[in-house]
């Protein structure tokens, strides 16, 4: 009908002076009358379309809209294509209306949360989504919350309610009941847009099945027309590679930089990735952004503690020859069952969403939200009360002792410590004592901190000292900074400075209130404690 009446009013024009004719760029955004136009948290303009009988998201600027346009504008034009400056301006003009007329809206990517729901965009044609509740799931036609989609974005076949979570063993490799159920509690927590995801990390030599095993993950939530991805060079392209997917799968990975492996921390809990802004050379734009992610490879991948913290670490077994089948084969059996596995972790995630107001931890790990989502959801999954912390507990544990025992100088450190029971100095002393637990090619190498930076060195592995009964705490004051390392014993509060008196107790600083690189260590007079804070811990 709108097309019926741009197309009226055109020939209207006709006989009108050419200062008052309609350009091409007021028909397109004319033909656009129809659109809802709004805008995301970022700032993009995007519009929602009637296509045949359902709606569709589309960003302004994308090629889909300016198809949509076209295609209205042909049919009033008898096959004249609009110009591309016209096409320009008119899209300018969507972008203006939707930025000062259009309301802040949220726009998710394949997974999205309210208060009351979860929804799993399909990415058909029909733009259909499951729906689950507590009451139960079914697949709409309308979606009541708005998903964009990328090219690479694959659809999913509707969910189907005759399936078991058990129906995927076939499809993964594991070592035991344990490891399969932390893969299951990880792609539950694929459905929680707004809760942190630990990172899992698959590990194991070659004809393990690294791949295939993360591929079969991706492919039940997050299908992609993509292979597995390398890592990206930086936080830049890690952020663009997020907009644009749910999953990010990365494959065959040996080890990880630093400034990559705190760029995936921020990816797991919440943190901001800055990139620049479409159309713009110098305007930065930063995406809070938290996504599921998935890496593979042979070595012990992660090694920072603090992303350690945030996995959950599985080593595949080798697969023998004589188990093995052919990639046709498996894809084709894979394919008959994906139905029935979504359609089973919906019902779960269902039943978890009845349990979670009433879900309680006896004690919070540092990923919290994850654990009360996996405890709420033990009863649909047939779990022992209690079953799925002390597996993830164990995993946790497992990935920090890895983590220490990669790390020569925090090795060092404990064996300096199990010997002494108590250090006191500076970091250049630090250096030296536990310089005599390394070799000279260790203490040469870019794993062994400077002086300058030791203290941060030893703040990044507090929380696996602390697991290992290592206490660790600074003071300084205007001329010195001076570390102590000493055993926990059990008459001793995790949480106190041990037997320091009440005068050297009596300042408390935060990290936060001294330089990281600021460092003097040429004494060790220890004049004001400075106690490290992290969480709910006073001491780490």
């Amino acid at each position: 009908m709108e097309n019926v009446i741009a197309l009226e009013e055109l020939e209207q024009n006709k006989d009108v002076g050419s200062e008052e004719r309609k350009t091409q760029a007021q028909i397109l955004v004319g033909l656009a009358s129809d659109m809802l136009l709004f805008y995301d948290e970022q700032g993009s303009a995007y519009a929602k379309v009637k296509v045949k009988n359902h709606h569709e998201i589309w960003p302004i600027r994308s090629s889909d809209l300016k198809l949509i346009l076209i295609g209205r504008y042909l049919e009033l034009n008898e096959d004249k294509a609009p110009g591309g400056q016209a096409m320009s301006d008119a899209l300018t003009a969507l972008e203006a209306k939707a930025r000062i007329h259009g309301e802040k809206s949220n726009v998710h990517v394949r997974i999205a949360e309210t208060e009351d729901a979860i929804y799993l965009d399909l990415c058909n044609e029909e733009w259909q989504v499951v729906e689950i509740k507590k009451e139960g799931w079914q697949v709409v036609d309308e979606s009541p919350v708005y998903f964009k989609r990328s090219r690479i974005m694959q659809p999913i076949a509707a969910p189907t309610k005759n399936g078991r979570v058990e129906d995927l063993k076939p499809f993964i490799n594991f070592n035991d009941e344990s490891d399969y159920k932390l893969i299951i509690a990880w792609l539950l927590s694929t459905f929680k847009e707004d809760s942190p995801f630990p990172i899992l990390t698959i590990q194991g030599e070659q004809g393990s099945s690294k791949s295939t095993t993360t591929k079969v993950l991706r492919a039940l939530i997050d299908p992609s027309s993509l292979p597995l991805r390398a890592l990206p060079k930086d936080e830049k392209d890690l952020a663009i590679a997020a907009n644009n997917t749910w999953i990010l799968a990365f494959d065959n990975l040996s080890g990880l930089s630093n400034p990559m492996s705190d760029a995936l921390a921020k990816l797991s809990t919440g943190g901001g990735l800055a990139t620049r802004k479409l159309y713009s050379d110098d305007e930065e734009s930063v995406f809070q952004i938290m996504r599921p992610a998935i890496l593979n490879g042979i070595d012990d991948i992660g090694k920072r503690q603090d992303l350690l913290d945030r996995s959950i670490v599985i080593n595949l077994p080798s697969i023998p020859e004589s188990k093995r089948t052919d990639e046709k084969t498996f894809w084709k059996e894979f394919n008959s069952k994906k139905s029935d596995i979504l359609g089973a972790l919906c019902t779960i995630i269902s039943g978890a969403l009845a349990r979670l107001p009433t879900t309680t931890l006896a004690s919070k790990p540092r990923m919290a939200d994850f654990a009360l989502w996996i405890t709420a959801a033990e009863k649909s999954l047939e779990w022992h009360p209690g079953e799925f912390m002390a597996i993830y507990n164990s995993n946790r544990d497992k990935a920090i002792d890895q983590g220490l025992e990669s790390d020569p100088f925090a090795t060092a450190v404990m064996e300096l410590i199990k010997r002494n029971d108590e250090w006191i100095g500076n970091a250049s002393q630090l250096l030296s004592e536990a310089a005599r637990f390394a070799d000279e090619r260790t203490t040469r190498s870019n794993a062994w901190p400077t002086a300058r930076s030791v203290r941060n060195r030893l703040r990044r592995i507090n929380p696996a000292l602390k697991k290992k009964s290592i206490l660790y705490v600074e003071w300084e004051n205007k001329m010195s900074k001076t570390l102590k390392l000493a055993i926990i014993n059990d008459d001793k509060s995790k949480t106190s400075p041990l037997d320091y008196d009440e005068e050297k107790t009596s300042s408390l600083l935060k990290v936060s209130d001294t330089k990281a690189n600021d460092d003097n260590d040429d004494n060790d007079d220890n004049s004001s404690l400075l106690l490290l804070e992290q969480e709910e811990d006073l001491v780490l």
